[in-house]
């Protein structure tokens, strides 16, 4: 399967800071008294599955990449909205057996899914082994 990742740093992995936030909220600093009270059963569903979730896969979650399936997921740039400045576009070959994060990091799923088709997805450092064919892609509109 063929990725492509807007980056300056290529495929290299990066370490999570902005998204590790809401896990370690979930993990540490979480208060059902932020909620209003109305929301206390769902929000704590939501919660303590998000909390054994998180647990099981922490460290997948400290380093990787964002990509997309190269196609037409990326085309609209919505989901290149929270990038100030134009950056490079890399695509590269990876196993169609490859392990991904959904990405709202509430599920494991195959790169092959369709969800990763439509919104792009997060790979871990240990699922980068199996990238090939690294280029920088000329000309690319972002």
């Amino acid at each position: 399967m063929r990725i492509i990742r807007y980056s300056v740093n290529g495929f290299k992995p990066q370490y999570q800071s902005y998204h590790l936030k809401d896990v370690y909220y979930h993990l540490y600093n979480f208060n059902i008294a932020d909620y209003p009270e109305w929301m206390h059963e769902i929000v704590l569903d939501i919660h303590y599955k998000r909390v054994i979730f998180y647990k099981e896969n922490i460290s997948d979650f400290q380093y990787g990449i964002w990509a997309f399936i190269e196609g037409d997921g990326y085309k609209n740039n919505q989901s290149l909205n929270h990038l100030k400045h134009r950056v490079p576009c890399w695509s590269a070959d990876i196993s169609d057996n490859t392990i991904v994060y959904s990405v709202n990091w509430d599920k494991k799923i195959k790169i092959t899914d369709d969800e990763c088709k439509a919104f792009g997805f997060y790979i871990p450092a240990n699922q980068l082994t199996t990238l090939k064919n690294i280029k920088r892609v000329l000309g690319s509109k972002f």
